[in-house]
């Protein structure tokens, strides 16, 4: 792939990470907002692959660091002693881990983009909880039953996020053949791989 469609395909999921922290819809009879923001982060490991849907996401996090407000709460540096950074820390993490899964399958389907996409968001949660709890027990100074009691809604999230990225997968097969059309997706070998954005 060449060098301007790669970085048109990144800098489109990089825009599609920031709408989607900021879309933000109630759930009836829940405390749950249903986000797409993880589910960007786990279609750019789908569609980019690891490297490059790890890249996107690091642009992302970098751009809210440095003080541009594309984080739901603004940005800066002083974002990393908010309980919700861990998050964005597993973010690059989980689009790599999807796109190095995905890359690794014999072929195209959904039911493999789902494993993948769940794999990937293993990282995410895990060090996301993580980093909750520590920065609510020793950076806010509350309890620690104060720290743990906050995951419940966590796991509701996660089963959240677990649907949505099934109907990411279920379109999975249908974006890779559009891709594939373009130029932008190679044929997936004997050895069981696709090369996605890989040509530069």
């Amino acid at each position: 792939m060449k060098s301007t469609k790669r970085l048109v395909m990144i800098a489109m999921f990089v825009a599609l990470v920031i709408v989607g922290g900021f879309i933000s819809v109630p759930i009836p009879f829940t405390d749950v907002q249903l986000s797409f923001q993880t589910v960007f982060v786990i279609a750019a490991g789908l569609i980019l692959g690891s490297r490059d849907g790890a890249l996107a996401v690091v642009i992302y996090v970098t751009m809210g660091l440095i003080g541009i407000p594309v984080f739901t709460q603004g940005g800066g540096i002083g974002y990393v002693l908010m309980p919700s950074f861990g998050y964005l820390l597993g973010f690059p993490i989980g689009a790599a881990v999807t796109g190095a899964i995905n890359k690794r399958l014999k072929k195209v389907s959904r039911g493999g983009a789902f494993f993948a996409a769940l794999i990937g968001m293993l990282p995410i949660y895990a060090i996301g909880m993580s980093y909750q709890v520590l920065i609510v027990y020793l950076h806010l100074g509350k309890s620690l039953a104060a720290a743990l009691g906050g995951l419940p809604a966590i796991v509701v999230l996660a089963v959240k996020d677990a649907i949505l990225c099934g109907f990411t997968s279920a379109l999975y097969p249908a974006l890779h053949r559009a891709m594939r059309a373009m130029g932008m997706v190679e044929k997936r070998g004997a050895k069981g791989y696709a090369r996605i954005c890989e040509r530069i």
